[in-house]
């Protein structure tokens, strides 16, 4: 019996003892857990630079350049809006004051408006560029790699190498969207476009025997001018582009009984590849229906 006593009180002593050093072990771990979530949110916030752009080609074009782990890259311009049309909000004049550097096209009004002067801006002047056009997309490229560099010179070499691989990328692309518009047969074929569609129209080879501006500088008789140019050039096409104007080119096809199309002169979400894809789809088909 006294045997029996002393095993159970041996027992009871070593399991408490397990017990607690197996509690005492799992507080130690759950602190030192949270110690090492608190100074990765910590760190994440030290490294992480805001960009914010004016519009997608250059949110686009800036997020393959930086490396992701230490920027957010986000773009104020809805893609499917009219520049000149944007009102600028109070959250974007906000997000504009917190970002560690600020990046704009030349000219454009609502980033004036926002009054982003101060030393973390940079001001791109397109040099008179469309930047949907792929060659000058790959300008671009190469315009924002030096000027972030500049910047950002600890990611130099990141930079600059991710540049090459964006430049290379959108290259391979490029070349197979032409030979898709080569098999078409619609290259040399003449259209009527929006002035700000001509380069990445000319782009796909076609000839852009005349073009029109915004909407409300369309009168009466410009749309006359523009259709007699496009029946005499025998046109197949009027292009008109998604942020100036859906509709403005609409009645000139209409009276020509020509097809109608629309291209966005932004990349949507889905990216700058994707966008000029579709763009080179729309076109086709619509040239190429029976």
């Amino acid at each position: 019996m006294m045997k029996r006593r002393y095993r159970l009180a041996t027992y009871l002593k070593t399991y408490t003892g397990t017990m607690a050093a197996l509690i005492i072990g799992a507080a130690a771990l759950l602190s030192l857990c949270a110690g090492c979530s608190d100074k990765a949110v910590e760190g994440k916030a030290e490294v992480t630079n805001r960009i914010i752009t004016s519009d997608t080609i250059l949110s686009g074009m800036i997020g393959s350049l930086l490396p992701a782990h230490g920027y957010v890259v986000e773009a104020i311009l809805p893609p499917g809006q009219c520049p000149g049309h944007y009102d600028v909000k109070l959250s974007d004049i906000e997000k504009m004051k917190k970002a560690a550097l600020t990046v704009s096209f030349k000219g454009m009004p609502f980033m004036e408006k926002a009054g982003t002067e101060r030393k973390a801006q940079l001001i791109v002047d397109a040099d008179g560029r469309n930047w949907m056009a792929p060659d000058s997309y790959v300008y671009g490229l190469a315009l924002l790699a030096d000027e972030l560099s500049k910047r950002f010179p600890e990611d130099k070499a990141t930079i600059m190498a991710r540049k090459e691989q964006a430049i290379r990328e959108v290259r391979v692309e490029a070349d197979l969207l032409r030979e898709k518009i080569r098999r078409a047969g619609i290259v040399g074929k003449s259209v009527v476009a929006s002035s700000m569609q001509k380069e990445p129209l000319e782009w796909m080879g076609f000839d852009v025997v005349a073009e029109y501006g915004r909407p409300e500088a369309m009168s009466a008789r410009e749309v006359v001018r523009l259709a007699k140019i496009a029946r005499d050039r025998h046109a197949t096409l009027v292009v008109d582009n998604l942020q100036s104007g859906p509709q403005t080119g609409k009645g000139i096809a209409e009276t020509l009984e020509i097809p109608h199309v629309i291209l966005s002169n932004f990349p949507s979400e889905r990216g700058y590849i994707a966008t000029l894809s579709q763009n080179v789809d729309t076109v086709i088909t619509a040239v190429t229906r029976k």
